[in-house]
């Protein structure tokens, strides 16, 4: 597949999803799996930007969450509306911060141990 043939979605993906970046170390031969490690190991300087982008993420919906619920107690005739979406931005918080959590612990798991 050449660059420009990329679509949106995989762009997308590509942007936000960090663990496209890995490759499978758990398959192969042993000689297999020491070249996955490796390789895993060399790609963990990407994930501190992936970090970054999650935190954001993280806050960006955070801060809807609090201006949905500010919304419901001003406008008592959409409460339930404001009150689902503040619930829509709440699951997405969780899923976020799992992400970011996963992917720390994955940078710190590859800059730590050699092997």
């Amino acid at each position: 597949m050449q660059q420009d043939d990329i679509t949106l979605t995989r762009l997308l993906v590509r942007y936000w999803w960090p663990f496209w970046l890995f490759r499978d170390a758990t398959r192969g031969d042993q000689y297999a799996r020491a070249s996955a490690y490796r390789y895993n190991r060399e790609q963990r300087i990407y994930l501190p930007a992936y970090l970054l982008k999650w935190l954001f993420l993280c806050a960006f919906t955070l801060a809807l969450i609090n201006g949905f619920e500010a919304l419901a107690q001003v406008v008592g005739s959409l409460e339930q509306v404001f009150i689902g979406l503040a619930a829509c931005a709440g699951i997405s918080f969780t899923l976020g911060f799992c992400v970011l959590l996963k992917t720390a612990y994955v940078y710190l798991y590859l800059s730590k141990h050699e092997r």
